[in-house]
């Protein structure tokens, strides 16, 4: 991964596409510390420049939020069409994944990684439909706020408490190939945004009270500088070359198990960073005792759908399987899948597994089933699975 401080020159940026090769196709992010920074109005500018000197370049999603500058700088560029979802009875766009890939430009411009797509689209995320389009061999240039990066978001809202419901994952992170850091001050972010140039004139004040606080700015600014310079340092000792790609490794598959118990949230960031470390695949089971099937009550309900879409906020692929007992599905499973590591919860008696009591716990018995995984037990209040 490349990170880049200060603005690459429009020559540097012409030249390391022009002659690159399908096989070493770019993936950009513009990332800021906060909205209004000019990701989109950047990424733009940069498009624009290679399409005057002769590369291939569409816009398959920009949101310019009614700001002039920003819509003015799409100027010559391309678009393909939004595709149109209906839901609830309203007509919803989103970018077209199957249409930008059809088409093949060299670069696609696609706003606001975080975004989370509307039901019935092909994914639950934009950040999977940007890889998608990516792993076709085409450039992709993105926009992203550091707090929208899952490990981050979890610091923001414990410390800033401003809630991030957009989120992708730590392991995009292995995807990108360069970052370029659209930085500017604190102040001169609060003087655009009092100027009109962020929101309009009715939203101003809210976000002056609130995410815009200039002390929220000032640590949201320093965790953007930090994350990344220690993001770059620790790939660079991965791979050697800070300008080498980094690829999932196929052979690695972490999985986390969840129910209906609070806990599992817990569990869940836990996998995701593991996922993330580890540059692995990311799975979480459920699993449907069928004597419980008709004694579900409403809490459960809620709860178990929560913990769901706390999983699929973290990009994680999740299953859920009847069985007639927890550990033969999780065991069928593994080996069906070929998991390497596993997350699971254990209460303070079922964490008692080294031989203190006769009668073994679910995770003793999936230990001593699955000789070959690598197992993450976790603290929990109550019942993990």
């Amino acid at each position: 991964m490349k990170i880049e401080y200060n603005r690459p020159s429009a020559d540097s940026i012409l030249n390391k596409i022009k002659y690159s090769s399908s096989e070493t196709n770019v993936f950009r992010v513009y990332l800021g510390a906060a909205p209004g920074t000019g990701k989109t109005f950047m990424m733009l500018e940069d498009g624009n420049y290679l399409l005057e000197h002769g590369i291939d370049v569409v816009i398959g999603y920009v949101e310019h939020h009614g700001r002039k500058e920003t819509e003015a700088e799409i100027k010559n560029l391309e678009i393909i069409p939004r595709k149109k979802i209906e839901y609830r009875g309203s007509v919803f766009e989103e970018l077209d994944v199957e249409a930008v890939i059809k088409r093949k430009p060299s670069i696609v411009l696609i706003d606001e990684l975080a975004h989370n797509n509307i039901p019935g689209s092909a994914n639950l995320k934009r950040y999977q439909d940007v890889v998608e389009i990516y792993k076709k061999g085409i450039s992709v240039f993105t926009t992203l706020n550091i707090f929208h990066l899952n490990s981050i978001a979890e610091k923001v809202e414990s410390e800033l408490e401003i809630k991030v419901s957009e989120r992708v994952p730590d392991y995009i992170l292995n995807y990108i190939t360069e970052i370029i850091n659209v930085d500017i001050p604190a102040g001169e972010l609060i003087k655009r945004l009092t100027s009109g140039k962020i929101y309009s004139k009715e939203k101003i004040q809210a976000a002056l009270n609130n995410f815009f606080k200039i002390e929220n700015l000032i640590v949201l600014r320093e965790i953007s500088l930090r994350t990344i310079a220690d993001e770059l340092s620790a790939q660079s000792n991965k791979i050697g070359n800070p300008d080498d790609k980094i690829e999932l490794k196929s052979n690695e598959r972490v999985l986390v198990l969840i129910s209906s118990n609070p806990d599992s949230a817990r569990l869940l960031r836990i996998g995701s960073k593991l996922a993330g470390r580890l540059n692995s695949n990311f799975y979480v089971l459920h699993i449907n005792l069928k004597h419980r099937e008709n004694n579900k009550s409403e809490d459960y309900e809620r709860s178990l759908s929560k913990n769901i879409s706390v999983a699929e906020n973290l990009g994680a692929a999740v299953f859920s399987f009847q069985s007639d007992d927890v550990v033969s599905g999780v065991i069928d499973f593994v080996k069906s899948n070929n998991i390497s590591h596993l997350v699971i919860g254990a209460t303070n008696e079922k964490r008692k597994f080294l031989g203190i009591f006769p009668k073994k716990s679910i995770v003793n018995r999936l230990i001593d089933s699955l000789p070959n995984v690598s197992f993450h037990v976790v603290p929990t209040t109550s019942a993990g699975i």
